[in-house]
């Protein structure tokens, strides 16, 4: 019977099992059927909108029906589940497993009707038994699916489905409203208004004196077209802004405000609209503390926050409020809150780049309610400029030009020269240079000016220019690094050579192009005068020839420029120098004509365009001596300095050779240790650089007019070169004694080359003098003959008409006389090729004389006697100013002797003293009156001369070549003319002796006047006499020279040289009170101080072209308008 029981506890499970699934259909039924049912009472009470009765009907039938629903679908199966009541039977369990189980069929229907029989024979339980065992293995259980009451949760979403329709729609209040009034069935409810209002402002807060506007939105099933406020008993019309929307502005409300809206008769609730105090920003104000080296005086803006102020201002914000307990400063990363006094904040900051900030207001209602934003702009101080120009000076290697230009935006503090030497960075010097603190200034400076550099030095330097930023701690700008070398005499004087080389080179060259200009200028004076008027074509050839003719000069004028300020630089420090310092004047002198040359091109220019043919003429031919003179000036001027520098090479290089004798000797008397062989060929390789410069400038001697005596000859330097090869050799072979013979001996042979080659030139140099004042003596007293010959021939002519047979003899002499000249002309060319002293306007009367000879012979030629005889007298007018031209030079190189004498002793022989001038000049004028005497004693003779003159010349015609032979000459007749005055001489049977005689005395008279003149000039020199007092006199004697020669003998020149005299005595006294004053005053030095800083400065100019601006100062403008002022100077400069 185990079997059995186990089968009746399977079916007790399923029955239990059974009814859970009852339960779970239930539920599910209920929730579908009362939810669906709760919302059909909902709806049916919303639609209809049912009165109290109504609802009680459906709240009461609501509980009815649900009530119904739970008993039958929950509370039965739980009651039958826990066999609180009964519930199916085995039988119909069985029945149920049966229909699930076909193995099963009635089996266990049989098997339970089996165990109801009431008789208990074995066979009938051993059948219960059998059965039981054969259904023990079937589960009952699974009869039972839970899965299947799935199928009724479709009913459970119809419910959930109207749910969310509803929600979706938003109409849930359909059922929260309807559920509401049909649970308060009892309570009486009105019919809900077609709209409602809503407020849709945030908050109903106002803020103080600001208007608020309030916007209302109504929703409903109408919309109303118009809608009143209601406040303080007043109605007021709302604006209608849109569909359902109106707004009404409170304007600044003083305090709360209780309202309601009303349309279409329905009212809204009451609202209340508060009054918030702000806190209210008055107006702030920006106090400005500018940096003192600005110079901005401080500012106070109000009611501002945006400024633009300079780098490192204190900014000082002062905000006045009302209701306002904070107030913040904010910045991009910070919030700062300001310090409150009272009702006011403040705050200060230092201000050193872009400050963008914000001033907000705080109390304990509103939050941040001003909110302002502001920006400082802050203006760098930006660093000091430094703008500079560089020139090198074209002649002296040793001077860089600059000219700056410094500016700063507020200010300049100081500029700076720092130089160092570049072996030696760490020690570095420093000259402050001179500066306006504006915000714009100029500098010069010449580098190296007054600085105390050593020779054969490398430096490095640059400028530095600081501001005045104590801000920054004075900001500084520097220049690039210049580079400098400071020369060794050696160096400078090899620098200066190899210049003037190529000055003179370049002067040759315009030379050479000038000789063919002047060509080119007599083809066009030929065609002016072969051409009534000259074409287009012409005109273009004069107008290109001007042109050309300009150029050339202007080249000429810049080589003459380098040429005298190459002398200057060289051997500046030699006191007294007479040929350098004639050259000079003479390279002066020839820039002045080359300029007024200039003048008579433009003339030219002007008068082409012009139809004036005889104008023109005169200018060509004016054009044309002056462009003879030039070039003989030139060519004189170039040979001068070609000798001038070849001297001075010549001197340098004997120098060099004495030093490097020097160094020779001294190495032979090293220790064997010191004395090596690289020393000895270091000391060849120098001789060798000697002996290629030496040859250099024995090719640029030889290149002279007139070569100069070196004093050395190569076999010389062949025995040194031999000498110091086998000093080499020697201290190759470790044999040092023969070595220092070697080197010895090579140093005494360079000392004695080196002397000898002084000697030499010093010697040559006042022989050559010597020989050129003789030279010029000679041409003096040829000249003065040629004068004398020249003035006879005129008289004749004057005397004798055309038809005359003695016209054609007198022609040919004066022909003779041109020939005579030209070899004055020759003689006097050779010697100012090497005398300075022989001056341009020596050249220029030269050519006017040959102009005039050339003139005379054309006219008289063409039987033009008048117009012939007026050319001979210019001829003669201009050989006496000649010959006191050439006088002049006599005396000058006669002094020049003198004072190269002078350093031998102080007495020498011209050193004049006031009192022996003074003496000297009581002297001249009783020879003076002596001569003046024997000139009356012969008056009556000097008629009969002339006499005799005609008829000798007439007497002699054709014999002239003859007797020319036999004549001794003036003054012993003295070269080729001296015959032919001898000859001319002789043929004059009137000349009297007693005449030539006066001449020679006044011509010493003259000579010694001129010797007192220089004395006095070089007195006036040395003790610094009255400047006004000396001048006057030196004039007064070159009067009396001037006349002596003109007029000879003359009663007007003797009251003159007496008045001088009176004159001298004057200066004499002036001179003592001057001495006597001396001792008890202090004498001002009249030389001239040399201030080379000044000099440099002025030269510097030059090269820059430019002048010191006005001097500016500070001026109070503010920022843009400074900057505007530095932008015009920079474009006023640029």
């Amino acid at each position: 019977m185990d079997n059995f029981d186990f089968i009746k506890d399977k079916l007790e499970q399923f029955i239990k099992k059974y009814y859970i699934n009852e339960l779970i259909k239930g539920i599910i039924l209920f929730l579908s059927i009362g939810i669906l049912y709760f919302l059909l009472t909902l709806l049916i009470e919303y639609f209809l909108w049912l009165n109290s009765v109504g609802r009680t009907i459906l709240f009461w039938l609501f509980i009815i029906v649900e009530a119904g629903l739970f008993s039958k679908f929950i509370l039965v199966p739980i009651l039958k589940l826990f066999k609180l009541t009964k519930g199916i039977s085995y039988e119909k369990a069985s029945s149920i497993i049966g229909n699930h189980f076909p193995e099963v069929s009635d089996r266990l229907l049989n098997l339970l009707q089996l165990s109801k029989n009431s008789s208990t024979s074995s066979l009938l339980l051993a059948s219960i038994e059998q059965k039981s065992s054969q259904l023990k293995p079937i589960p009952f259980k699974l009869a039972i699916n839970f899965k299947k009451n799935g199928r009724y949760l479709k009913y459970a979403a119809i419910p959930f489905g109207i749910i969310v329709i509803l929600y979706i729609f938003n109409k849930t209040d359909w059922i929260s409203d309807s559920y509401d009034r049909v649970v308060n069935y009892d309570t009486a409810y009105e019919p809900p208004a077609p709209f409602q209002f809503f407020v849709v402002n945030k908050d109903l807060n106002a803020f103080e004196n600001k208007d608020f506007i309030l916007k209302i939105r109504t929703t409903g099933k109408i919309v109303p077209d118009n809608a009143t406020i209601t406040y303080n008993d007043e109605v007021y019309f709302l604006k209608n802004t849109g569909v359902g929307e109106f707004e009404y502005t409170f304007v600044q409300p003083k305090e709360s405000i209780e309202f309601f809206i009303t349309a279409n008769d329905v009212n809204s609730t009451p609202y209340d609209l508060s009054v918030v105090p702000i806190p209210a920003l008055l107006f702030f104000e920006m106090n400005l503390d500018y940096p003192g080296y600005t110079g901005k005086k401080d500012e106070v803006l109000k009611s501002s926050g945006n400024a633009t102020i300079p780098e490192g201002t204190k900014v000082n914000w002062i905000v006045h409020t009302r209701n306002t307990d904070r107030v913040d400063l904010k910045t991009k990363d910070s919030i700062i809150s300001l310090k409150k006094d009272g009702k006011d904040f403040s705050y200060k900051k230092r201000v050193l780049s872009n400050f963008d900030y914000e001033i907000t207001t705080s109390n304990q209602n509103i939050e941040n309610y001003d909110n302002l934003s502001f920006r400082l702009n802050v203006v760098k101080d930006q660093y000091p400029e430094l703008n500079l120009k560089s020139e090198k000076d074209s002649i002296n290697n040793e001077t860089l030009y600059f000219f700056g230009r410094v500016s700063d935006d507020y200010g300049l503090s100081k500029l700076r020269l720092v130089y160092y030497e570049a072996e030696e960075n760490s020690e570095k010097k420093i000259k402050e240079l001179k500066i306006n603190q504006s915000n714009f200034d100029e500098f010069i400076y010449a580098f190296p000016s007054e600085l105390d550099l050593k020779e054969g030095s490398n430096y490095a330097f640059y400028f530095e220019v600081f501001d005045n930023d104590q801000v920054n701690n004075y900001k500084a700008t520097k220049s690039q690094v210049f580079n400098f070398r400071k020369l060794t005499q050696e160096e400078k004087e090899k620098t200066l050579l190899k210049k003037q080389d190529e000055a003179i080179s370049g002067l040759n060259k315009s030379l050479d192009k000038f000789k063919k200009q002047d060509e080119e200028l007599k083809s066009l004076s030929r065609l002016q005068k072969e051409k009534k008027a000259l074409d287009f074509n012409d005109k273009k050839k004069l107008e290109d020839f001007l042109k050309r003719q300009k150029q050339q000069e202007k080249m000429m004028q810049d080589f003459s420029k380098k040429l005298k300020e190459n002398l200057d630089e060289f051997n500046k420090n030699k006191e007294e120098e007479p040929f350098k310092d004639a050259l000079k004047e003479r390279l002066e002198r020839n820039a002045e004509r080359l300029k007024k040359n200039e003048k008579l091109l433009e003339e030219i220019e002007k008068l082409s365009d012009k139809v004036k043919k005889e104008e023109l003429t005169q200018k060509l031919e004016k054009l044309g001596k002056e462009n003879k003179n030039v070039k003989k000036n030139l060519e004189q001027l170039l040979e001068l300095t070609k000798r001038y520098y070849v001297s001075e090479k010549h001197q340098k290089l004997s120098k060099e050779l004495k030093k490097l004798s020097e160094e020779q000797e001294k190495l032979s008397e090293e220790n064997d240790e010191n004395n090596t062989k690289e020393k000895q060929d270091e000391l060849n390789k120098q001789f060798e650089e000697f002996q290629k410069e030496m040859n250099e400038l024995r090719k640029q001697n030889d290149k002279l007019k007139k070569p100069m005596d070196m004093g050395q000859n190569k076999n010389d330097e062949e025995k040194i070169n031999d000498e110091q090869k086998e000093a080499s050799q020697n201290l190759e072979n470790k044999n040092q004694s023969e070595a220092k013979k070697n080197q010895k001996s090579a140093a005494q042979k360079m000392k004695e080359m080196s002397d000898a080659m002084q000697m030499q030139m010093q010697g040559s140099s006042g022989d050559q003098q010597m020989e050129d004042m003789e030279m010029l003596r000679q041409i003096l007293d040829n000249l003065v003959d040629f004068s004398m010959e020249q003035e006879s021939l005129m008289k004749s002519f004057k005397n004798i008409s055309i038809d005359n047979p003695a016209y054609s003899s007198r022609l040919r002499k004066q022909s003779v006389l041109r020939e005579n000249f030209i070899h004055i002309d020759d003689s006097l060319y050779a010697l100012a090729l090497r005398t300075p002293q022989i001056s341009e306007k020596v050249i220029e009367n030269i050519t006017d004389i040959q102009f005039n000879i050339d003139k005379s012979l054309e006219r008289l030629s063409e039987n033009q006697v008048i117009q012939g005889a007026a050319n001979q007298q210019y001829t003669i007018t201009g050989s006496n100013e000649l010959a006191y031209l050439l006088s002049q030079a006599l005396d000058q190189m006669q002094n020049s002797m003198a004072s190269s004498g002078k350093g031998k002793g102080k007495g020498g022989k011209n050193e004049f003293q006031l009192p022996d001038i003074i003496k000297n000049q009581e002297e001249l004028n009783e020879q003076m009156g002596e001569g003046m005497k024997k000139q009356q004693g012969q008056k009556g003779g000097k008629d009969q001369q002339g006499k005799d003159s005609k008829e000798g010349s007439e007497g002699n015609e054709g014999k002239e070549g003859e007797e020319g032979k036999k004549g001794k000459g003036s003054k012993n007749g003295k070269g080729k003319r001296g015959d032919q005055q001898g000859g001319d001489q002789n043929g004059k049977n009137g000349q009297n002796q007693g005449n030539e005689d006066l001449n020679g005395e006044l011509y010493e008279i003259y000579k010694r006047q001129v010797e007192l003149r220089n004395a006095l000039r070089d007195r006036i020199k040395k003790e610094g006499i009255s400047n006004k007092l000396g001048s006057g006199l030196l004039n007064k004697m070159e009067q009396i020279e001037q006349e002596l020669l003109e007029k000879g003998f003359n009663e007007n020149t003797l009251r003159k040289m007496v008045d001088l005299k009176h004159e001298l005595l004057k200066l004499e006294d002036a001179n003592l009170q001057q001495g006597e004053e001396n001792k008890r005053e202090s004498k001002t030095n009249l030389r001239d101080y040399n201030n080379q800083t000044n000099q440099d400065l002025e030269r510097a100019k030059q090269y820059f072209n430019t002048t010191e601006i006005l001097n500016r100062q500070v001026l109070p403008l503010r920022q843009n308008h400074k900057q505007k002022v530095q932008e015009y100077f920079k474009k006023q400069y640029d």
